[in-house]
């Protein structure tokens, strides 16, 4: 731990290229439930079906509605960060500039299906 604490405090310099690489997604793998999530979202953003710009277009309406008071309001509180999230799960896996599996793609949604999980813990509220 003390060599982490000396490196930290006395970083090497590092150049403009050495910056940039180091902050650029690897390459790797992710597991099908990851790529197959990468897919969905896809077809729903592509046909219409959910707009970044209209996040109740997230949702279920009918099951939404019969939600109670206390549900609604934490569900709505979730969404921002959730279209947040899914916007970059989205642009991050259309990107050219990116690979479409790493690491990288594969924490971010798994960070989107632990939200999505503790607003759906009653019930399946969103369409992803």
């Amino acid at each position: 731990m003390d060599d982490f604490l000396k490196t930290m405090a006395n970083p090497a310099p590092m150049s403009e290229a050495e910056q940039k690489k180091a902050g650029t997604p690897m390459g790797g793998d992710m597991g099908d439930d990851h790529k197959n999530f990468c897919t969905a979202i896809t077809k729903l953003f592509e046909s219409g079906e959910i707009d970044m710009t209209q996040p109740e277009t997230f949702l279920n309406k009918d099951v939404y509605d019969s939600l109670s008071p206390e549900w609604k309001t934490k569900t709505d509180l979730n969404i921002p960060n959730i279209a947040t999230l899914l916007s970059h799960i989205y642009d991050f896996y259309k990107s050219k500039q990116t690979p479409d599996a790493c690491p990288q793609l594969a924490t971010m949604i798994e960070q989107l299906w632990e939200m999505k999980q503790r607003v759906e813990i009653h019930a399946d509220v969103f369409k992803f």
